[in-house]
């Protein structure tokens, strides 16, 4: 439980609105989401956490790409410190779970999604770029205040601290390894030998041609994500943002959009990576990348085995399907 009321929130943020319901949701494990609706105005979604920094850092990512970008999201109203944890306001986009929805769609529109998702993580590291890897965050003093600004460009995003390429790369890699259950070990070993040979220029090859670090969405998927009948209506969740390899996000967003759901999803690849290609050029995906794509999705924040597929698979046949996926890569 955060120490921040819902009501509490929006009762800041609007004092002469009239609150005629607040009904929680069920997304995520971080943070907690509330619809709260008015008796006269549109209905809000209300995210409050104990994580300060994390939902400061989300606040600014999503108004980023509300700014630069056509990709959608729930617009930002207000945020801002209260009762020891943070709090975000923003639109509430109504719509059906793209997750429950995307392996169902026609092949047409799978595609048109599966494109749209592409162009979102191409406009995303063309909307963002910085000198080195590491945690993002938003910077000067006004994000420090107890009410943050409603509005955030490129410049105001910021790596935390300084890591050198290897480190960060080993250390983002280890922690994904080490939280893999005993199931993983045989895999996770070679995965980690090759990790350790890690040298700055296998980091170099990690983003392709281009080492730029640019914004890093770990968990841009279908399940973060609403649809309806125009397609994709939103894009949530853009929390914990980092600067890390081009490669590395890129493969972790084509395993989560189209490995996790279709037996064979080569249509949907080429059409993601087309999408990509709209805005920027595709980096070259090594296979360290893409072992520590699937390493880190394959585990949650919580320590459980992720489940693949809609309906989704049990956890033996989730383990296995994370398995031979990492076993392919090496």
């Amino acid at each position: 439980m955060t120490g921040i009321d819902p009501r509490a929130a929006v009762n800041r943020a609007f004092p002469d609105r009239n609150v005629a319901s607040v009904s929680p949701v069920r997304r995520g494990n971080r943070k907690t989401t509330t619809v709260v609706e008015f008796a006269a105005d549109p209905s809000v979604v209300v995210q409050t956490a104990s994580d300060i920094d994390a939902l400061r850092s989300e606040a600014a990512v999503t108004m980023l790409l509300d700014d630069a970008t056509s990709i959608p999201v729930a617009t930002v109203i207000a945020g801002g410190v209260a009762g020891g944890d943070a709090y975000m306001i923003t639109e509430r986009v109504r719509g059906d779970d793209l997750h429950e929805r995307f392996a169902g769609l026609d092949p047409g529109r799978r595609r048109e999604v599966a494109r749209a998702f592409g162009r979102y993580l191409g406009e995303v590291h063309a909307a963002a770029t910085f000198e080195r890897f590491g945690d993002v965050a938003p910077s000067g003093e006004e994000w420090a205040a107890d009410e943050w600004p409603t509005e955030a460009q490129s410049s105001t995003l910021a790596v935390r601290e300084h890591t050198e390429p290897v480190a960060w790369l080993r250390r983002y890699g280890r922690a994904a390894l080490d939280r893999l259950p005993p199931a993983f070990d045989a895999v996770a070993a070679r995965i980690r030998r090759r990790l350790d040979e890690a040298t700055a220029d296998a980091v170099a090859n990690a983003a392709g041609r281009d080492s730029e670090p640019v914004l890093f969405p770990w968990d841009l998927r279908p399940g973060n994500a609403l649809v309806d009948e125009d397609g994709v209506a939103a894009v949530l969740d853009w929390e914990s943002p980092m600067a890390a390899p081009a490669a590395l996000a890129v493969a972790k967003a084509e395993y989560l959009v189209v490995d996790w759901y279709l037996d064979d999803p080569s249509a949907e690849r080429a059409a993601f990576r087309a999408g990509y290609e709209a805005v920027r050029r595709y980096p070259e995906l090594d296979s360290l990348s893409r072992a520590l794509a699937i390493a880190d999705t394959a585990v949650d924040s919580t320590g459980a085995v992720t489940n693949p597929r809609y309906p989704e698979l049990g956890r033996e046949a989730a383990v296995r399907f994370h398995r031979d996926a990492l076993a392919r890569t090496v």
